[in-house]
């Protein structure tokens, strides 16, 4: 027995150690402003609160994360330069007085100089978190009252009232119209967790149908601005992505289950998001009104219950496959196993032992089971989880909250465990295309890599590689992480790190879909073209031999940079007559004798 476990120990922690990590998956953290969280210090100067947030930036593309959950609108305010709602009292300690800045505008920037993309975090109803703190003369009190609900501690907005989803489609509009982002994403908070009686009995009164049952109707009240703002972001400006993080738990009944076609997860001792706070995920997702999930997955893997990590992730993973949509887990860092009992659990459960078996280890083995079930490991076994039950090859992992993210490792952690290379965000392939720009002048001058990409948008993105000189024309070396090194919004990159002689640097054009062009080539010549599929070059007596799998285009180039052949060559094996010398042919170098 204790051979076996530590066998087991062994070979997981020899494979998080020396796995090579997805080229594709969404890492993100979610950047809490609400009570300042994580960030902004209300005391602080703008010129503090920049410099906070740029070290906060940088820890993250430290530990290779690709996105970030920026909240933005906590409480019907604004981290923004807002043509409805005041600046957010989070950001000086006063509610609609003028940070000095745009802190938005500000984080898109430095994410995208970092490879991150930035998801607009938007709480959609959340008024006040403690009743009046805004004061009677906030707009909203004042001119709308028949907007708010009012709970035991709390106000929020009306769902049930059509004025209300107007006025939030018209909010987030005005943030996709005059920012960069790159999603909108929503949290948990819909009605409120206090449990809703009759706090809606103006708008029932007004737009319930009669004889509809009002859970249904709730439900719908919620729908419905779902897919209200998914088509508004298609009209508008169709990249954006729209995500939602609800409660873990969807709690809907076997029958709905059934009439969705998804497997029935007996949830019920659980709270429910479907019949508490009227919130439907499966819904959104067959309705097609979300590009992506990102539930509340906060249970470890050592709750026994059946809303456990080891259960809710598999579900969630299922029903996104059969609704063609995207599922990135939200995981809790605070519950991931910390104290004695915790560990002890974990240990258990993970390995399938009882305590007798437990207290039969040695104390080496001991240590080495208590060390796999520390937080760390928590987290790496998580993100284990996400990406083997991910059945649409988009895994994703985003943590809450960033501050914790520092605070317990995982930043360290998962740089040299997991996330070992950059990664990509996943191919997001119903959504249109873009027109990808072709990339021209690549140039290495000391640590700075520069290229061309004439009449590209701001969406796009790009990758850089720096890939052996001996694949760089095979198509599969850029299916792998392996040679990823960065990705930016800019037409730059700081390449100091790249330091092997017998590399090159390629570089790619990203849409916001996530689609990715042909790779580009510098050679070591400085010559550029584009890579070929399935291509192969070799010299020999007087000639130089090609053989392609399809029509390719062959450039002949001097090792001084001079074209001398190019031609379309058919599928099959070509022979190009040349005199001896060293030729370069679609970047690659071969001799002729």
């Amino acid at each position: 027995m204790k051979k076996i476990v530590l066998l087991i120990l062994a070979i997981g922690l020899f494979y998080s150690l020396s796995a090579e990590s997805p080229k594709r998956e969404l890492r993100a953290t979610w950047l809490a402003t609400v009570s300042n969280i994580d960030w902004p210090n209300s005391s602080e100067t703008a010129t503090q609160q920049q410099a906070a947030l740029k070290t906060i930036l940088d820890g993250m593309q430290a530990a290779r994360m690709n996105a970030v959950y920026f909240q933005v609108r906590p409480m019907c305010d604004a981290l923004y330069e807002s043509a409805y709602e005041p600046w957010s009292q989070y950001l000086t300690g006063t509610r609609g007085k003028d940070p000095g800045y745009d802190p938005l505008a500000f984080a898109i920037e430095e994410a995208h100089k970092r490879g991150m993309e930035l998801h607009a975090w938007i709480n959609p109803y959340r008024y006040e978190s403690s009743k009046n703190m805004h004061g009677a003369n906030d707009p909203i009190r004042k001119n709308h009252p028949e907007w708010l609900l009012e709970y035991s501690t709390s106000y929020i907005l009306d769902p049930g009232n059509p004025e209300v989803r107007e006025y939030l489609v018209n909010v987030i509009k005005d943030i996709i119209t005059h920012y960069n982002v790159d999603g909108i994403i929503f949290d948990d908070y819909f009605y409120s967790y206090d449990g809703t009686t009759n706090q809606d009995a103006y708008s029932q009164n007004l737009y319930k149908p009669a004889g509809k049952d009002v859970g249904d109707w709730r439900r719908e009240n919620v729908n419905v601005l779902m897919s209200d703002i998914y088509s508004m972001i298609q009209t508008t400006k169709s990249t954006v992505k729209f995500g939602v993080g609800p409660f873990g738990i969807w709690g809907g009944s076997s029958s709905v289950a059934a009439s969705y076609g998804i497997e029935y997860l007996d949830t019920s001792r659980g709270t429910s998001a479907y019949s508490k706070l009227y919130c439907d995920g499966v819904a959104w997702l067959k309705e097609k009104s979300i590009d992506y999930i990102s539930p509340q997955c906060y249970w470890p893997s050592s709750t026994t219950q059946t809303w456990g990590y080891t259960t809710l992730v598999p579900w969630w993973a299922d029903v996104a496959k059969i609704m063609g949509r995207h599922f990135y887990s939200s995981m809790r860092i605070s519950t991931m196993p910390q104290s004695s009992p915790q560990r002890m659990r974990s240990i258990l459960k993970r390995y399938n032992m009882t305590e007798d078996e437990y207290k039969g280890l040695s104390m080496i083995e001991r240590s080495i089971a208590a060390t796999a079930a520390q937080g760390t490991e928590e987290c790496g076994f998580e993100v284990d989880m996400n990406r083997s039950t991910d059945q649409m090859g988009a895994p994703g992992h985003v943590f809450f909250n960033t501050t914790q993210f520092f605070s317990y490792g995982l930043d360290g952690y998962l740089a040299e465990n997991k996330f070992t290379q950059p990664a990509l965000t996943p191919v997001m392939t119903w959504k249109t295309p873009q027109t990808l720009p072709e990339i021209t002048n690549i140039t290495h001058s000391g640590n700075t890599l520069t290229w061309e990409a004439p009449n590209a948008d701001e969406t796009i993105r790009y990758a850089v590689y720096f890939v052996p000189n001996r694949v760089v024309n095979n198509e599969s070396t850029y299916d792998r992480s392996a040679y990823l090194k960065l990705v930016t919004w800019e037409k730059s990159a700081d390449v100091s790190s790249c330091t092997q002689s017998s590399y090159i640097f390629v570089v790619t054009a990203i849409d916001a879909a996530g689609n990715e062009s042909q790779p580009y080539i510098n050679t070591p010549s400085g010559i550029q073209c584009g890579i070929v599929h399935d291509f192969a070059v070799y010299g020999g007596n007087g000639v130089v031999h090609v053989s392609a799998v399809a029509d390719t285009e062959v450039c002949v180039y001097s090792v001084m940079g001079q074209l001398l052949h190019r031609a379309v060559v058919p599928a099959g094996s070509t022979e190009i007559g040349l005199p001896a010398g060293l030729y370069i042919v679609n970047g690659e170098k071969v001799a002729v004798h």
